[in-house]
């Protein structure tokens, strides 16, 4: 027998759907409520298999309730019971185990009954296996890999690849997790992810990429991968450490005395796999991406200083060809190439790059500045002399 609880603030709605329910003969309401908030502490109390949840309640409505079941990892299943148009309906039907439209039909609900009755002995069936293989010897979890630098990707360790939903899913974990320790509104979400939707139908987008999301991370063996409190989201801490932090936190060690050490900036360089989220055009990325491109110029910058000090011309012109191919146009980069591979006694080489910087400076129609001029004669001398 399926134990279920209803939510519903329309009193004659919910003795309606307890009498179908019980004429089913699967299902036994344990619980009745008028609002989400009694709905989701009667959930936590007595644990039903489903939650037959209205959508519009008073306080808290349906997809918020469904929200904090899935942000608390709660087994119960969720149905949805809507008088919302059609367009509402295709995404309840993506996020929620099943849904059903007011008034509500028998055959319908049958069916419904039918998914749930699977549904729940899935879960039994996983809980058992599970419960099975604690008891034995297994494998430690493999280690979680998040990249936002360059593609953006999410990766255990012998349990593969996440494998987005859609790009709308993708696009909201890369905003949760760039801004790692921070917990983000609901409403800022919606108007950074969906800013041309209505305030409703942008709502019920966010709930069901929140639902993709938590469902697809929980395969990698995630529980509670995204949180929910207070109409704000965020992403659980073990999904906050990714590339883009560790670039973060490097860039900032450098403001500090001894924080601009060439280990923990070669560290730093290494992550650096490409422009963050690279393959995407997320307009509310611009300032991230901004910083990010001016703290890899940076880092190499030091580095390149470092080495000049240590007299390593060789690994000083090789970051110093990376600082050019990130930025093609910086005359700094050329400056840098030129004084490594004088160092190095290729003068050769010093005339090359002073050339192939002139080039790209006429496609700009500019000259080269006095400081890079008065370097490459200067270097022209000591190589006569």
């Amino acid at each position: 027998m399926i134990t279920a609880l209803l939510a519903d603030d329309e009193e004659h709605a919910l003795s309606l759907l307890e009498l179908l329910l019980h004429q089913t003969g699967e299902v036994q309401v344990i619980g009745r409520c008028g609002n989400g908030i009694d709905a989701l502490a009667q959930i936590a109390e007595l644990k039903p298999d489903v939650a037959f949840l209205d959508i519009e309640m008073p306080g808290m409505n349906g997809l918020e309730v469904a929200e904090r079941l899935g942000s608390a990892s709660f087994a119960t299943q969720v149905v949805f019971v809507t008088a919302y148009d059609r367009y509402a309906v295709s995404a309840f039907e993506n996020d929620a185990l099943d849904y059903l439209l007011k008034p509500i039909e028998v055959d319908r609900l049958n069916r419904t009954v039918g998914r749930v009755k699977r549904a729940v002995a899935r879960r039994r069936s996983e809980a058992q296996e599970t419960a099975v293989a604690a008891t034995a010897e297994s494998k430690p979890p493999g280690a979680l890999h998040v990249q936002l630098l360059g593609e953006i990707e999410v990766s255990v360790e012998g349990r593969g690849r996440l494998k987005w939903r859609t790009s709308k899913e993708k696009e909201l974990f890369a905003y949760l997790a760039v801004h790692y320790g921070s917990r983000i509104h609901r409403d800022v979400l919606l108007d950074e992810l969906w800013p041309d939707e209505h305030y409703q139908k942008a709502k019920v987008y966010l709930h069901t990429c929140v639902s993709y999301l938590r469902r697809d991370l929980r395969q990698l063996g995630m529980e509670e991968a995204v949180r929910y409190e207070d109409e704000k989201y965020s992403l659980s801490p073990q999904l906050e450490r990714s590339d883009y932090r560790e670039f973060v936190e490097a860039a900032a060690a450098l403001q500090n005395p001894g924080g601009g050490n060439a280990e923990r900036l070669e560290r730093a360089v290494a992550l650096y796999s490409g422009r963050l989220f690279r393959s995407e055009d997320y307009q509310w990325a611009d300032d991230e991406i901004r910083h990010t491109e001016s703290a890899i110029e940076a880092q190499l910058l030091k580095l390149t200083e470092i080495y000049e000090g240590q007299r390593d011309y060789g690994r000083m012109t090789a970051a110093g060809r990376r600082l050019l191919q990130h930025s093609p146009y910086n005359e700094e980069a050329y400056r840098i190439l030129m004084k490594g591979y004088a160092g190095s006694g290729k003068h050769d080489e010093v005339y090359r790059v002073y050339e192939e910087m002139s080039r790209r400076l006429d496609e700009l129609q500019i000259q080269a500045s006095d400081m890079t001029v008065n370097l490459y004669e200067g270097l022209k001398v000591r190589k006569r002399g």
